[in-house]
């Protein structure tokens, strides 16, 4: 279906060589786009996206910025040569994992800056690359809604994206700008394995689901494919969670 067509289209997707990120940004690239990943610091994950990405045969560019810098916000802004920007993708995230009490303002600083401040900086800065059809798409998590164990820090700045991107997207659906939001349940990557808790957090997770598993990096992929095609057109400042029905569910099946 044309709707759903995305290819001759120019996408930024932040955090884009790992984990989540990765997955947009093959997805969107094997779905027609040209796609520019940006990444912070893991050279090694970039140059392995980099092998994959030319064995496929497909068209995505990485480049390095850090997003807590004007400097790494302009990187954003010039790696789209072409001058024309269809779909901003915002993917990046730091977090740190403690209870309320062993937090400081340092660590919310630093949480608050990367997963709101940076993507507002961003937003605004790509803005004028961006014509009557582009999407933003900005990647939150369930913590924007519940209590999470140590996930205070996260899950406040993901409540505040999801504000932010509501704003966003009443003010500039007179652009033609369509904003949304994309709240995955736990997904497998490297951030969780690195948890020492991760295993009961899989199977918590999975026990909560009528699917009684968690859902793929994929198929979270494929959500923000859609809201960055014209088949999302009516969707405006939504927040789509895709957690394989565990927020709906109390089934104990």
């Amino acid at each position: 279906m044309k709707e759903f067509d995305i290819s001759g289209k120019v996408a930024l997707v932040t955090g884009g060589t790992r984990g989540l990120g990765r997955s947009i940004s093959l997805q969107l690239a094997r779905a027609g786009a040209t796609v520019h990943a940006g990444y912070f610091n893991n050279e090694t994950a970039a140059e392995t996206f980099r092998k994959e990405v030319a064995e496929a045969g497909i068209r995505c560019l990485t480049f390095k910025a850090n997003l807590m810098t004007s400097s790494g916000i302009q990187a954003c802004h010039d790696q789209i040569a072409s001058g024309r920007l269809d779909a901003l993708v915002y993917n990046s995230a730091t977090g740190v994992h403690k209870p309320l009490h062993d937090l400081t303002q340092r660590h919310l600083a630093t949480v608050w800056q990367v997963n709101v401040g940076a993507f507002f900086d961003l937003a605004v800065k790509v803005l004028p690359l961006m014509q009557p059809g582009a999407r933003i798409v900005a990647i939150s998590s369930e913590g924007a809604h519940r209590a999470v164990d140590h996930y205070g820090a996260i899950g406040s700045s993901k409540g505040a994206l999801e504000a932010l991107c509501r704003q966003m997207a009443a003010e500039w659906a007179g652009r033609g700008i369509g904003v949304n939001v994309v709240a995955p349940g736990l997904l497998r990557t490297d951030t969780l394995a690195a948890l020492p808790d991760s295993e009961r957090r899989v199977q918590a997770e999975a026990a909560q689901s009528p699917l009684r598993r968690l859902v793929s990096l994929d198929e979270v992929a494929r959500v923000v494919h859609f809201l960055c095609s014209a088949a999302s057109d009516g969707i405006v400042g939504e927040t789509i969670v895709v957690d394989g029905g565990k927020r709906v569910s109390s089934l104990s099946v």
